[in-house]
């Protein structure tokens, strides 16, 4: 399934999300994080260091969900999404590639000294408002044959 323009151009105008993991303890938890848009595979990345309550359960249980929204002040003006991923520790040259691409974006982020994180989007359900009350977009990664 092609990715639709809107969700595409909606994720790089942004760059904050909110992810959500379950613990080991089976507790839900979320947490914010920067994060830059590869488009080409349809990944995200964004730096967390190895001790925070959302690194330790990515670990255990990679799949994860999160949302990118803006904060309106009325109902007609909700737009966001929500998806769903696979998150990954990147390592060697998959880590020095995407460290280049957030440091990129965000350049003081070079004095943070923490792993990278890739989230692989599996699905994603965008709403958006503004082209209609409860206007939703859809896309699901091919998985392959």
């Amino acid at each position: 399934m092609q990715v639709d323009p809107k969700i595409i151009k909606f994720i790089k105008k942004h760059h904050v999300l909110t992810l959500s993991v379950i613990l080991p303890d089976n507790t839900p938890w979320a947490c914010n994080a920067f994060y830059v848009f590869d488009e080409q595979p349809m990944h995200l990345y964004f730096l967390s260091e190895l001790k925070t309550q959302h690194a330790k359960a990515m670990l255990i249980q990679p799949q994860v969900a999160g949302t990118i929204s803006v904060t309106p002040k009325t109902i007609a003006q909700i737009q966001g999404i929500q998806f769903q991923a696979k998150a990954t520790q990147l390592q060697n040259e998959q880590a020095k590639q995407a460290y280049g691409q957030y440091y990129r974006a965000f350049p003081f982020a070079r004095v943070i000294k923490a792993p990278i994180w890739e989230l692989e989007l599996q699905s994603i359900k965008m709403t958006n408002n503004l082209l209609g009350f409860a206007n939703k977009t859809y896309w699901i990664k091919q998985q392959n044959t």
